[in-house]
């Protein structure tokens, strides 16, 4: 009788805990995408086609990841972590030196007309490009494929945009 009641009692703790444990917002489900575990931003990245190189961001810790598209080199910066971990989002981000022609006149025209990419200009006067994308609960690589469109997209836009304002 002893026995049954253990039993019963593992089960019923089973099933206590079960949904707790699945619905645990620092996991990483098997082929998705999370800001939480960088490496499968790397992976992802690479199933895409993408260059990744996983490093750490000298301002903050967190992770870091280098790659390219559309001619430009970007990086993608790693959000809402915890002691440089279990991050929850990502910026993918490009950034271009002062040439004299980075204005918030030039950055306003383009957050004007433009919904997904979105820049600004530093206190050092570099432009700056960020797209930002939570991943809490996980992309997956369809998900995660059509977010790297868009990115890559809007590179080619921004260098359409570059040309037509004379940069």
């Amino acid at each position: 009788m002893v026995r049954i009641l253990l039993a019963f009692a593992a089960f019923g703790l089973t099933l206590w805990a079960g949904p707790a444990l699945a619905s645990d917002p620092d996991s990483c489900g098997a082929n998705l995408v999370c800001a939480s575990d960088p490496q499968s931003v790397v992976k992802g990245l690479q199933a895409a086609g993408y260059q990744a190189k996983l490093g750490k961001s000298e301002a903050t810790g967190n992770p870091k990841i280098e790659s390219a598209a559309s001619g430009y080199k970007f990086s993608v910066f790693f959000y809402e972590c915890e002691k440089a971990i279990k991050c929850g989002s990502l910026q993918f981000q490009v950034s271009f030196v002062d040439d004299g022609k980075n204005t918030l006149e030039l950055a306003n025209k383009w957050n004007n007309a433009k919904r997904f990419l979105q820049m600004s200009v530093d206190d050092d006067k570099s432009l700056d490009a960020s797209m930002d994308v939570a991943t809490i609960g996980g992309l997956n690589q369809k998900n995660f494929a059509d977010v790297l469109d868009w990115w890559a997209t809007m590179l080619g836009e921004l260098n359409t945009f570059f040309k037509e304002e004379g940069g």
